[in-house]
């Protein structure tokens, strides 16, 4: 039975990830994108959702913190909005997000827009000559599914582990 959880969760990951991309392939920024796919099942509207993270795309807007990772910060955040306790609730979404940069960064070697795309996605001249394969649209969507993997697989194991 705990097989069956798992590959029910799997998919069910799996569909939110490729909504994220989708999301991402039609306009949204990568935080919008990630953070998008987790608001249905957080009680929050997807336009909300896209207003909020607007400024986290391409690094915060500065090429810095990947906006995919911010996008999943903000899904930590959602997920434990329900805690009433605020230093509960922050403890709690503090552990999460540090899980989630650990493996992220395991998986890709860092969390900085820069590291990971190679150039600086600030310099729109240097990004209108990129080939398509390395344009952000296309090179960042790896960052948004894992994104949104990394993030349901750790906020599928604290449900686990916090059921009352």
């Amino acid at each position: 039975m705990e097989e069956t959880g798992n590959n029910q969760e799997t998919e069910r990951n799996e569909k939110k990830a490729d909504y994220a991309v989708l999301e991402f392939s039609s306009g949204y920024n990568c935080s919008q994108s990630v953070l998008s796919a987790f608001a249905a099942e957080m009680n929050a509207w997807k336009d909300d959702a896209v207003k909020y993270a607007a400024g986290f795309g391409s690094g915060i807007g500065t090429g810095k913190t990947c906006g995919a990772c911010t996008g999943a910060v903000m899904a930590a955040g959602l997920y434990t909005s329900g805690i009433e306790d605020n230093d509960e609730r922050k403890s709690r979404t503090y552990g999460i997000v540090r899980e989630y940069f650990k493996k992220f960064e395991e998986r890709f070697g860092s969390s900085d827009c820069r590291q990971l795309l190679g150039y600086d996605i600030m310099d729109k001249e240097k990004v209108k000559s990129l080939p398509g394969d390395k344009s952000p649209k296309t090179f960042c969507r790896k960052f948004v599914r894992e994104s949104v993997m990394i993030m349901s697989e750790i906020i599928d194991e604290d449900r686990l582990k916090n059921q009352e």
